[in-house]
């Protein structure tokens, strides 16, 4: 799923107001989700959740399959298909969401998840696309957006586009250098964004460069052997002359030479044929005398000049073709010798072609490029090391400008974290985001260390080695708020990231979600009442039995039905206590 760093965000989604006050998303068409339908997943066999803009709760027992709500919408939004998430007994699971898209937006957020998939997809009534994804009990999917068949990746695609989720599992990464550094980087400027893009891209390419200049200056004596092979390659196929041609006309020469018996024969006997030197005639003694009598009957019949005409000439031909079948036969003699200066060769260019392989005029080539190359190496290693020391001076500037960018990324980002602890009860922590040389790399010239003060007096202690669990879920809940991501229109679902927490800080925490639910659909999935009693909408998950099968109920709470599922969530029952306290909590969040 996609993070708060996600840059479609605020991209797609800018802060809406009117006369000073921000609207709840929702209000006037920014995207949320309205609709989550889930069949055979898990224990859910079936259940539609509807979703209201602002902020929603969902609670309920330890093991009901509150997080299950979450785990269908990640799938939905390009998640991982695995064949254990299909309903036992079933073939096929089916998660459907209805999302509302800003109709100024919408265009283009499906043009850039979607490609030219997007020109397909048509909104409902309302500004509305529905996602749809099944899942078979092989573990095989299919993903539809609008009702047209998309690849898993678009899906995906589209939605870090609209979704942002959080728990406690992607909370502890926030304790992780790279997500910490990535999390700073969110606050660099334009400028300082760009210098950083072409500071790796600039870094990877010098890496490559360096390689192969060592490479070159490494295998020094490899490349005088080389030089010398190749040198004995070209003399070699040059000395012999090969030519394919050459190779060709050979072949022709071997085959007469060796039949020049069968061809005396054969070349006599035509000629005899065509006009024996000795008595009698042949074709061409009787196709003169034809011509001669055919030639007196065309004084009686000029129908016959045509076939005159074709005798004459076929008398004609045949004549030239016994003179040359003539000179042919006193050309044609038995030369022992030649046969064997034929083979000879042959069997020279035939060596040459299993040293080298059937296109030697291909290998002699590359030979000679290859050898050329390797003699030119002082140039080619002139050349990299000018583009070395061109790129490190190039790399010099570019990190400098990346971390005076962070100077004001780490000052932006500490004032604002401050803030947010501040809201969520820890005013007295004091948090820093504290920058550190290290070796260069394509990240820069520093990393980011996120270092608190729990109490004034205390010693500085990085974020990493905090051990304070609920502290340290208000810090990493301060974090994300402060993202400079966070815009209207974005969806957020945090998943039991209030671990560790509860009293007045739980209800600082609660009061948080909800002024973030004034800007954007928020989706909490909660154990505190304090949390839960600030949502707009509250939904309970409960886990029943029926018909010897375990299944998953999902229900909207409101009025009295609300006050008793906050008064469970405060004391494990219902009674008269509880119920006061859990009016309390409603009253004082104003539901």
């Amino acid at each position: 799923m996609p993070s708060l760093r996600n840059p479609s965000f605020g991209k797609y989604f800018p802060g809406r107001s009117l006369a000073g006050e921000v609207e709840p998303p929702g209000a006037k068409g920014e995207a949320m989700i309205s609709e989550l339908s889930v069949e055979n997943i898990a224990l859910i066999e079936s259940a539609t959740l509807r979703l209201e803009p602002g902020m929603n709760a969902i609670t309920g027992e330890t093991g009901a399959g509150k997080t299950l709500l979450a785990t269908s919408l990640q799938l939905l939004l390009g998640g991982r298909a695995r064949s254990e998430t299909v309903r036992s007994g079933s073939k096929r699971a089916s998660v459907e969401g209805v999302f509302i898209l800003p109709e100024e937006n919408r265009d283009e957020i499906l043009s850039e998840a979607l490609g030219d998939l997007s020109e397909e997809v048509e909104a409902e009534e309302g500004g509305e696309i529905v996602l749809r994804r099944t899942v078979t009990e092989e573990g095989r999917s299919r993903c539809y957006v609008g009702g047209v068949a998309v690849p898993v990746k678009a899906l995906a695609s589209l939605g870090e586009h609209l979704v942002s989720y959080h728990s406690q599992r992607e909370q502890a990464r926030l304790t992780e250098p790279n997500e910490q550094l990535a999390i700073l980087d969110d606050f660099l400027d334009k400028k300082s964004h760009t210098a950083k893009t072409e500071l790796a891209g600039l870094w990877r390419s010098l890496q490559k460069d360096r390689r192969e200049l060592d490479e070159m200056r490494t295998s020094s004596e490899a490349r005088l052997r080389e030089v010398d092979f190749l040198r004995y390659q070209v003399e070699e196929i040059e000395a012999a002359g090969f030519s394919a041609e050459e190779l060709d006309e050979l072949h022709r020469d071997r085959d007469r030479l060796r039949n020049i018996t069968d061809l005396l024969e054969s070349a006599a006997s035509a000629s005899s044929a065509l006009s024996p030197e000795e008595e009698g005639s042949g074709a061409v003694e009787a196709t003169a005398s034809a011509a001669s009598e055919l030639e007196g009957a065309t004084r009686y019949d000029e129908s016959l000049s045509p076939l005159l005409e074709r005798l004459n000439g076929a008398s004609a031909e045949l004549e030239d073709i016994l003179y040359e079948l003539r000179a042919y036969l006193d050309d044609l003699e038995a030369d022992p010798g030649r046969l064997e200066t034929v083979e000879d060769r042959i069997a020279d260019l035939h060596d040459l072609q299993r040293k080298y392989g059937e296109d030697i005029e291909e290998y002699l080539a590359d030979a000679r490029a290859r050898l050329a190359r390797i003699e030119n190496i002082g140039e080619e290693t002139a050349e990299f090391e000018r583009r070395i020391s061109e790129g490190e001076k190039r790399l010099g500037e570019l990190s400098a400008t990346l971390t005076k960018g962070r100077e004001k990324a780490a000052v932006k980002l500490t004032g604002k974290v401050r803030v947010n602890l501040a809201d969520l009860n820890l005013g007295k922590t004091v948090f820093r985001a504290e920058l550190i040389p290290a070796e260069a790399g394509p990240m820069g010239v520093e990393r980011v260390e996120f270092v608190i003060q729990p109490n004034p007096g205390e010693p500085e202690l990085p974020v990493r080695r905090y051990a304070s669990g609920g502290e340290l879920s208000r810090i990493m809940l301060a974090l994300r708020l402060s993202q400079e991501r966070i815009e209207a229109g974005a969806t957020y679902i945090f998943d039991e990231v209030d671990a560790g927490i509860g009293g007045e800080t739980a209800t600082a925490v609660g009061a948080k979600l909800r002024r973030l639910g004034e800007t954007n659909q928020v989706l909490t999935i909660t154990h505190l009442p304090q949390i839960a009693s600030e949502a707009r909408s509250h939904v309970v998950v409960a886990k029943e039995e029926e018909t010897g099968r375990t299944i998953t109920r999902i229900e909207t709470v409101e009025g009295d039905d609300r006050k008793r599922e906050l008064a469970r969530m405060l004391s494990g029952r219902v009674d008269d206590a509880s119920l006061a306290h859990a009016s309390e909590l409603l009253v004082g969040s104003g539901g």
